[in-house]
Formats: structure tokens, C-alpha cells, sequence
């Protein structure tokens, strides 16, 4: 079992690289087609899902945004985005429910090593899927603010697979994760 120090880390991002408050607003289609819903509050309104274009069923993504928001979940999802270059591409942004943990670095960093202590109990049962996993997905965190409240802290899990069949194999490890872990601490 890989120790801590040669787990792969989630990378701390500036916060330039994405929108700084939270619900962003829904952007007219760009000229390559791609089209922006904005942010949509999942928890208040779960009917709103099928507004979200790149969460299929096929992808996972649809799943993965169902238990980010599901009732006993810490999470709320923030957005998404799904695409190919290539390969088939997607992130998850998602933020702690609780402000004040979603405001402290080190319960957002924990969530991370509890990812990696899950796939490597996962892996005994398994044998390859950690080293798997993190060869086709990246995290990372940055702060924002939560509807102008003091800064928060959200997290953006990255998956990168072949084709989408296999993309939706990937995600489905990190539904998983959301619904089985212990995410108490």
C-alpha cells in the first residue's frame, strides 16, 4: 500500500482560474457549441438535473451529481463539464455543505486523503485499481465564495478515460467513493 508521502496530492489552484462566486450565470452557446447552464442549486432543486447537458446516465456524470447531493451526503455539487479531445474528458466541482469546514483547508485536504485511503481499500479487493484510478483522474481546490459569503473552499475532481463507456467506469469509483465512505471526520 503506497504511504502518504507517494499518494499522488491535490494541487492547490489559484483562484483566477475559475469563477469566484457561486451560482455563476448560464453563458449563451459559444461558437464551438459549447453551452455554459450556469450554477444550479441540486440540493433546492433536484428536478433540475436534466437542465445539465453534460450529466448522462452514460457518462456517470448524472450519477456522481445525484450522490454529491443525495440527503445523507456532506457534498453539494457546484458544476460540471464533459467533453472529448481526443480522449473523453470530464470534472466535478463540489463543495463541503458546511461552511465552516468548506472554509478550512485542512477538512477540504481531507477529503482528498480520504480518497486515496478508500481506492487503496479498494485495491486489496482489486488488485491495480488505485494506480488505475490516479493514472485517469486529477483533484484539485480553490477558493470561491458561496452566494458573497466569506470564502470557501471547492474541490474539482478531473477524469480522463479512451471513450465514454470507460470514462463512466472511472466516475462510477468516485460515486462510490461519495456514497460508501466515511466522510464523518
Amino acid at each position: 500500500m503506497p504511504t502518504s508521502s507517494s499518494r499522488p496530492q491535490m494541487i492547490k489552484a489559484d483562484p483566477a482560474d475559475g469563477y469566484q462566486v457561486w451560482p455563476y450565470r448560464a453563458e449563451a452557446v459559444s461558437p464551438d457549441g459549447d453551452r455554459n447552464n450556469g450554477g444550479i442549486d441540486l440540493l433546492a432543486e433536484p428536478h433540475r438535473i436534466d437542465e445539465i447537458h453534460e450529466a448522462t446516465k452514460e457518462n456517470g456524470l448524472r450519477y456522481v451529481l445525484e450522490a454529491l447531493n443525495s440527503q445523507d451526503s456532506p457534498f453539494m455539487s457546484l458544476g460540471c463539464l464533459s467533453g472529448e479531445d481526443g480522449h473523453y474528458f470530464s470534472y466535478v466541482e463540489f463543495t463541503l455543505r458546511d461552511h465552516a469546514q468548506a472554509a478550512n483547508e485542512k477538512a477540504v485536504m481531507a477529503v482528498h486523503d480520504r480518497w486515496q485511503s478508500w481506492i487503496e481499500e479498494k485495491d486489496a479487493e482489486f488488485p491495480g485499481l488505485a494506480q488505475a484510478l490516479n493514472e485517469r483522474s486529477a483533484w484539485e481546490y480553490r477558493e470561491f465564495s458561496f452566494r458573497g459569503s466569506d470564502p470557501q473552499y471547492l474541490i474539482a475532481a478531473f477524469h480522463r478515460e479512451q471513450d465514454q463507456e470507460s470514462h463512466g467506469k472511472v466516475v462510477e469509483w468516485f460515486e462510490r467513493f461519495v456514497l460508501e465512505a466515511d466522510h464523518s471526520s
